[in-house]
């Protein structure tokens, strides 16, 4: 779903450069990060975001009572200025909770909310199913939870991205292992899901990708449906692929940029993609053929069927970690983690679709731990709210607005 610039931007003279331009910089700059309390309580971590119709949020994260292995999927609401008080999607003993394979919400235009997380399917470290829950009332009851593939193995299922659909329906893709079972290889999956509940619209997307990379969704103008994720070749390059759903059919996996990054195990480090009315922007972590780590961000002119050459967003020693929306028709703000003078930093800047950057600015200090997880972005008519995982102490999900003219 597309939202309004928040915020105008008033640009008195913009030079065209080309897009792999990476040395100019924009007019349009981060001007604050004003802290924003949450209330999720200690330990939480996973932090996810997504936009709601009005121009709101939905923060999710969950919550770990640590004497009695209780897991508890929580959400907010980004209303008036502040986070409303916590509301209960799901509890579990039996969950998977990882750093990196963290639970998402989602929201209807008529206000159907959404949600996902990962439940345990045998005692093998790796055997987890996918698990979804929808509620018609705002949150306050929940159906009863399901799953969209059906192939019961006990094997890895997770990485889930999701977005509404126009329809009134929910696209959702994943990381579908069930190959694994006879030793075949990682898959990427799909499937709509009604608002009844109802599972529709299978696919095998890609029948070979990395393990445990992050997948990323995104509803291009056109209505087209794109899923990016790190894709894996047989020679084990492990370069960025994108797939597109338009006229009734899905493409064949299309790589979106030829970093030639060969690693014989998963990075854990997948992309995000972001589009407004006319374009798509991917960002992603690689280190290419040169062995030398970059975050990069590319642009698309035909609702993703193919992008510009890549920009460069880092400073010279990212982590990656990635997030990215778009601010303006043609101008997207780009998170990720990053160490500079030997600590590690959230960083973020803006990148036009004609190669321009802003400044970098620290969000917030980190550490490169898997504890800190990955920070997450919303766009609302407030600014852009950031929320990460906070380390220092006993981890908490903490959060930021994000302001820019």
């Amino acid at each position: 779903m597309k939202h309004k610039p928040f915020i105008a931007i008033l640009i008195v003279t913009l030079m065209f450069f080309a897009a792999g331009c990476a040395d100019k910089t924009s007019s349009i700059k981060i001007t604050g990060i004003t802290p924003l309390a949450t209330p999720a309580l200690a330990p939480s971590g996973e932090p996810n975001i997504c936009t709601t119709p009005e121009g709101g949020a939905l923060l999710s994260w969950v919550e770990k009572d640590t004497t009695n292995k209780i897991f508890t999927l929580k959400y907010s609401n980004w209303q008036n200025n502040s986070w409303s008080e916590a509301k209960t999607i799901a509890q579990g003993s039996d969950w998977f909770v990882n750093w990196a394979d963290f639970p998402a919400v989602a929201v209807q235009d008529d206000g159907r909310l959404f949600a996902s997380w990962l439940v345990k399917s045998a005692a093998a470290t790796y055997a987890y199913d996918v698990t979804l829950a929808y509620s018609s009332d705002g949150g306050k009851l929940w159906s009863e939870p399901f799953s969209p593939h059906n192939d019961k193995t006990p094997t890895e299922h997770g990485f889930v991205s999701m977005q509404p659909l126009s329809n009134g329906n929910f696209a959702v893709s994943w990381l579908d292992g069930r190959e694994m079972v006879e030793d075949g290889p990682m898959t990427l999956r799909f499937a709509t899901i009604s608002a009844a509940g109802e599972i529709t619209n299978q696919a095998l997307l890609d029948n070979r990708v990395c393990d445990c990379c992050q997948t990323s969704m995104t509803i291009a103008g056109d209505g087209s449906v794109l899923v990016a994720y790190r894709d894996r070749s047989e020679e084990e390059i492990r370069d960025m692929s994108i797939v597109r759903y338009a006229d009734s059919a899905w493409s064949s996996p299309v790589s979106i940029a030829n970093d030639g990054w060969n690693i014989a195990g998963c990075p854990v480090n997948g992309p995000v993609l972001t589009s407004s009315e006319s374009l798509v922007a991917a960002s992603w972590f690689t280190m290419g053929a040169d062995s030398k780590a970059r975050v990069l961000c590319a642009f698309s002119k035909d609702f993703g069927k193919s992008f510009n050459s890549p920009i460069r967003i880092d400073t010279g020693d990212p982590l990656g970690r990635v997030d990215i929306l778009f601010i303006d028709e043609n101008i997207a703000l780009v998170s990720w983690l990053e160490t500079v003078d030997k600590k590690t930093r959230i960083a973020a800047r803006t990148v036009g679709s004609d190669g321009t950057l802003s400044e970098v600015v620290t969000v917030a200090e980190t550490l490169p731990s898997r504890s800190s997880g990955f920070a997450r972005m919303g766009l609302t008519v407030d600014g852009v709210i950031i929320a990460w995982t906070d380390v220092a102490d006993s981890p908490v999900v903490n959060s930021s607005l994000i302001s820019i003219q």
